[in-house]
């Protein structure tokens, strides 16, 4: 069995502005094992790429606060990508989780570098 270190990511809400609030992803990091793991290519809409896609169960090892955050878990780190959750099973003491597709953010994507066609002429 394949044992399995990574963050899983937990939505929480964050008043950004007086009466708006918004999900903040918290990274949590956790360790357990690999139950099954299988990947697949789907066949996409437009015809050009497939999606990726895992259908592996992990065995988490559970604390108080994932106990508490089951319902705000959003994705699991594997592979250096971050992955749906599709579904838990709570087995205490640990948390089969099982994921799916990869994970896409509702937000825009920071620190990358991004050329605006202006020079400084250096």
């Amino acid at each position: 069995m394949a044992k399995y270190y990574g963050n899983i990511g937990f939505a929480t809400q964050v008043e950004t502005s007086p009466g708006i609030w918004e999900d903040a992803i918290v990274d949590r990091p956790y360790k357990g094992d690999i139950l099954r793991s299988n990947r697949r290519y789907d066949s996409s809409d437009n015809g050009i790429n497939d999606n990726f896609t895992i259908g592996n169960t992990f065995s988490i090892v559970s604390d108080a606060y994932l106990y508490s955050h089951i319902p705000a878990m959003r994705y699991l780190e594997y592979l250096g990508a971050k992955f749906k959750i599709t579904s838990v099973d709570i087995d205490r003491p640990r948390v089969s989780i099982s994921v799916g597709g990869v994970y896409v953010s509702e937000e825009p994507q920071t620190g990358l570098a991004v050329d605006t066609g202006e020079h400084t002429g250096e």
